[in-house]
């Protein structure tokens, strides 16, 4: 193997497991995902010479991310087939606190963000998966912190009111 092909190896599998992650509260279609995650991927090697020289590669591939998942969404509507989130799951009712409830309640979480618009979404995805700094999730989003600020704050009074109501609004 050649060192580049060892090094892309490396960078593959560490980071592709968390570009997935980020692609999770995106997109309810693990068919999406995947083609999303592994576009991504491609674009990473395509460019690794740029890539390989970044010390933190992580906005990079969100920000390439997003956009793949924006193309994989765009080619589903093409086909006619529904890209609606929310549509392929239900939210679940809390149950108690065992394993099964804290996973249900988790799944109705994620249904929760997938409904609101996609730059909330986006920044609530960065914030809460990975603790970006707002300067971070800006740069990503191609956005103002100020910007920021306020997706974030639209997104989570309007988590409150779909988790609230029981994932409808």
């Amino acid at each position: 193997m050649t060192p580049v092909a060892e090094d892309f190896t490396r960078f593959f599998v560490c980071w592709e497991p968390q570009v997935r992650r980020y692609l999770i509260w995106l997109e309810g279609d693990s068919s999406v995902i995947d083609d999303a995650a592994q576009e991504t991927m491609v674009s990473a090697y395509r460019y690794w010479k740029k890539v390989s020289e970044l010390e933190q590669p992580r906005g990079w591939l969100f920000k390439v991310a997003g956009q793949r998942l924006a193309d994989a969404q765009q080619a589903r509507e093409k086909l006619g087939v529904s890209t609606d989130p929310s549509a392929l799951s239900g939210s679940a009712e809390p149950r108690g606190n065992d394993e099964f409830s804290v996973r249900d309640d988790r799944l109705a979480i994620l249904d929760a963000v997938r409904k609101l618009p996609s730059q909330q979404a986006t920044a609530i995805a960065l914030q809460c998966q990975y603790d970006l700094p707002l300067n971070e999730i800006a740069d990503i989003m191609g956005i103002s912190t100020g910007s920021v600020k306020t997706h974030l704050h639209h997104a989570r009074k309007s988590l409150q009111l779909l988790l609230d109501a029981g994932g409808d609004l």
